[in-house]
């Protein structure tokens, strides 16, 4: 009598235990869920997979995330980190998950995760450049033909050019370029690739084969766009950034009247994702020649520039970064007394505003910079 018992807890257990089995889930670029998954694969081509019905691949260019299933604790608490500009204690969770991981894949993700938040934490820390570019290089070793080798590559660029090593750079960033176009990557990534190539030349010092660099990107971002898709977004921030970068080539050979007639241009040509960051670009040009010539006067007409420039910025957060990072240099250089007692504690809430509004921006390291000092 006892087994009819026992047959009726297993029938209701059972559809329980089914439902708590536990699946991944792809994300697409267009926003779809595809769930129900056991990720099987990652090539350069895209991903595969298992599911009721039949495996499937889904196309490197249609990924925007892996879900999966089952994750360590510490791998979940780094992208939360992440996803909150606490790149650092990312740097540790990721590290840990890595220990906790029993999937090879899952492993091979929580290294990825660990060298995107390495690089994103590297500031002005030229070792810790030099130690992010080396995990990213060993990364790529043993993972040559992954979905997310393109991004490892551009990765394992910038901490080559933030390492201060030039040379490196360049030439990771144009072998990305070439294989974006000989194995099909996207025309993205060859437009990532020229933009990164142009930062590394113009820290390099070589202003004039970088504004060559930005207009080559500016251009890429142009092709890609004539076909759309879920990039187009980010295909638009590259060639808004191509453009002032080419103006901040004319700062690099500190030719800052030609820089400030650019960024004015950007202005007067009234697109609006490029006005705020014209202000932003004649401010800084403005603020570097009043440094450079001990012209106190002009402090001022770069705050108005400047604050032009955070008021107008509805798209990227870029132009106000950079803003409010020059608005606490402002301050620092007009001094208490043209800004009162006060001045050092009013520059350091710019520089706070950069760091906690926009931790991934480059000048949020700048600031960090200023702060400690």
């Amino acid at each position: 009598m006892r087994l009819l018992p026992l047959l009726f807890a297993a029938a209701v257990l059972a559809p329980a235990a089914i439902a708590q089995k536990a699946a991944d889930v792809l994300v697409k670029k267009d926003g779809a869920r595809v769930r129900g998954l056991e990720i099987t694969e990652f090539l350069l081509s895209g991903v595969r997979a298992k599911r009721a019905g039949g495996d499937l691949e889904v196309p490197a260019h249609q990924v925007m995330a892996i879900e999966w299933s089952n994750l360590p604790d510490a791998f979940l608490v780094g992208r939360a980190a992440m996803e909150r500009g606490d790149f650092r204690h990312a740097v540790q969770m990721f590290g840990e998950a890595i220990g906790q991981s029993t999937r090879p894949l899952v492993k091979a993700d929580a290294e990825f995760f660990l060298i995107k938040a390495a690089v994103s934490s590297i500031g002005t820390d030229k070792n810790a450049a030099a130690t992010a570019a080396a995990r990213a290089k060993a990364w790529l070793q043993g993972n040559p033909n992954h979905w997310r080798t393109p991004e490892a590559m551009l990765l394992a660029g910038r901490a080559e050019r933030l390492a201060g090593t030039g040379g490196a750079a360049a030439g990771t960033l144009r072998e990305l370029d070439e294989r974006a176009a000989r194995e099909g990557f996207g025309a993205i990534w060859s437009a990532r690739a020229k933009s990164e190539l142009a930062l590394t030349l113009l820290a390099d010092g070589k202003a004039a084969e970088a504004r060559s660099a930005f207009q080559a990107a500016g251009s890429a971002a142009d092709a890609a766009l004539g076909t759309p898709s879920p990039d187009d977004a980010e295909l638009r921030a590259l060639k808004t950034a191509a453009r002032v970068g080419e103006g901040e080539t004319y700062l690099g050979e500190r030719d800052y009247d030609r820089a400030e007639n650019f960024f004015r241009s950007l202005i007067a040509g009234g697109q609006p994702e490029l006005v705020a960051a014209g202000h932003a670009g004649e401010g800084e040009a403005i603020f570097l020649a009043a440094v450079a010539s001990d012209r106190a006067d002009d402090f001022r007409r770069a705050q108005l520039a400047l604050a032009k420039a955070s008021v107008l910025d509805a798209t990227s957060g870029e132009a106000s970064a950079k803003a409010n990072y020059y608005l606490g240099r402002c301050m620092l250089a007009l001094g208490p007394e043209r800004e009162g007692d006060a001045f050092k504690t009013r520059a350091n809430a710019y520089f706070q505003a950069v760091i906690s509004g926009y931790p991934a921006s480059p000048w949020a390291a700048a600031a960090k910079a200023e702060l400690a000092k």
